[in-house]
């Protein structure tokens, strides 16, 4: 992390944000820390905090003393009467809606899975879930979202995604504005997964990021120096729509060859079930040792980690998260696209790029949702 604070009355509330965000994330957990952190004054830190705790926004606690001498050091946490933050996330045959606090604890959670057949179905799953979670709750200050894409984050919808039942234009933050009267910030599932990751999972301690997501699709969330790529137009990356064979199967998006067109998890499914004869479920395949199955997946990973390889060419990430389906592959096969990624990639051969699972597994991109709203006030917004 390499933002740091700065002693100008103009910066009041970055300041504010950031010290929430070194206490929200456990990085500092005392005011000492975060003058040494922040590179402020003691005094200025003090005035802070003391601020914050006046807000309710910050608690002080007692920390074990080191020498076991004398009177124990005051700490600081987040306070828990601290505002709440609400995530909707939309898939393909679900959608899923948490309340978080600032530390990414989940409150409350609820899911449901179905097919959605309009823009109405999909906006009445949508609100079922959030008027159940927010019933009575008045802690909640912001709504984060989160969706497959392709998004428009400068428009606040969901454009027109591959097998979604045909749910084009979908205007989900306009929509959620106008119920619940909230701010609302929203953006791709995954760009959204690898803020929650970068914060306060797996990729804490690191700025280069990439994120690769397989389900029915294949998608990414990138981060660069810490920040979230996205393009002037408001687009996030889409990494399952790289050709990885310019004469190779035709992809529904038009292009010849995608990454998402071999890896995608439906695809993988079907060539287990013609090699092996068993009607198992992806779930299955994955968690027994059948030999068949290893030979679909050792296709599938150099196909992968062709497609990563190229994407690192790019961006020489430091560190990449696999989600979604990927959550279900065993040990061996994340050990096995690390040593291949590494082995193929062009620049940075000096530095070896780590290939992880995600902190929060399935969870991951529902707390992404909830994490659009909560990095917001680390970005010194929604702050007096």
């Amino acid at each position: 992390m390499s933002k740091r604070g700065v002693n100008r009355d103009n910066q009041k509330k970055s300041n504010r944000g950031l010290l929430l965000q070194l206490v929200a994330t456990r990085e500092c957990t005392s005011r000492i820390d975060l003058s040494r952190r922040m590179g402020l004054t003691k005094t200025a830190i003090s005035q802070i905090v003391g601020g914050l705790i006046e807000e309710g926004m910050l608690t002080e606690t007692e920390k074990e003393s080191d020498s076991g001498i004398g009177r124990n050091p005051i700490g600081l946490d987040i306070s828990p009467n601290a505002p709440l933050f609400a995530g909707i996330l939309v898939q393909r045959g679900f959608c899923e809606a948490v309340i978080c606090d600032m530390q990414l604890g989940i409150m409350r959670s609820e899911k449901l899975v179905r097919e959605f057949d309009s823009k109405k179905d999909l906006a009445d799953s949508i609100f079922y879930l959030l008027d159940h979670l927010l019933e009575g709750e008045t802690r909640v200050i912001a709504i984060g979202a989160a969706s497959i894409g392709p998004v428009s984050l400068r428009e606040g919808k969901i454009i027109d995604p591959m097998y979604f039942c045909g749910i084009t234009n979908f205007e989900l933050k306009t929509l959620l504005e106008e119920r619940y009267h909230l701010p609302v910030f929203f953006d791709h599932d995954n760009q959204s997964a690898v803020k929650a990751e970068y914060l306060y999972g797996n990729a804490r301690g690191f700025q280069d990021v990439l994120l690769v997501g397989i389900n029915r699709g294949v998608g990414c969330g990138i981060l660069i120096g810490g920040s979230r790529l996205h393009s002037e137009t408001g687009y996030a990356p889409e990494i399952g729509h790289v050709s990885i064979d310019n004469k190779g199967l035709v992809c529904a998006c038009g292009n010849v060859g995608c990454l998402e067109m071999y890896v995608n998890s439906a695809t993988v499914l079907d060539r287990m079930r013609q090699k092996t004869g068993l009607s198992l479920t992806y779930a299955d395949f994955l968690s027994r040792n059948i030999p068949d199955v290893d030979s679909v997946m050792e296709e599938t990973i150099d196909r992968l980690s062709a497609g990563i390889v190229s994407t690192l060419n790019v961006l020489n990430s430091q560190i990449v998260l696999l989600a979604m389906d990927c959550d279900l592959w065993p040990d061996r096969y994340i050990r096995q696209i690390e040593d291949e990624i590494n082995l193929h990639k062009f620049g940075n051969r000096d530095t070896r790029t780590y290939v992880r699972k995600t902190f929060f597994g399935d969870k991951c991109h529902v707390l992404g949702a909830a994490c659009n709203a909560i990095s917001e006030v680390f970005a010194g917004n929604l702050l007096s």
